[in-house]
């Protein structure tokens, strides 16, 4: 009887870890998610530093179009990160770790420059 609760805790342990999400990966697929966006804001912003050392802002009006097409494919990208980790989706605690870790992997640039940095 010990020998088969011990075999059916370790199975249970075990699939337990085997089916936990893999933050690290799921950390990686949101900086891809967020690669193109990145981009888009740190050309926005120095659109807005010429804009406003020259009083032009003809090109932000420009950037504006492609900056919004950029978003529509990073929201899709997300879109499907949900399918792709459902146990991440259904944990704040796991998704907290997940934006922690992408935080340090691919910093916002806006909030850096915002920074002075």
């Amino acid at each position: 009887m010990n020998k088969f609760i011990i075999t059916f805790l370790l199975i249970t342990f075990s699939s337990v870890v085997l089916a936990a999400p893999d933050v690290n990966k799921a950390a990686e697929d949101v900086c891809e998610c967020l690669k193109e966006p990145y981009i888009q804001v740190s050309k926005a912003m120095e659109l807005i530093k010429a804009a406003q050392a020259s009083g032009d802002t003809s090109a932000l009006m420009a950037a504006q179009g492609e900056m919004m097409s950029v978003l529509n494919a990073s929201s899709q990208c997300f879109e499907d990160l949900t399918k792709k980790y459902p146990e991440i989706v259904k944990s704040d605690e796991l998704q907290a770790q997940v934006m922690l870790m992408a935080d340090k992997q691919c910093p916002n640039p806006a909030y850096a420059m915002s920074l002075g940095q």
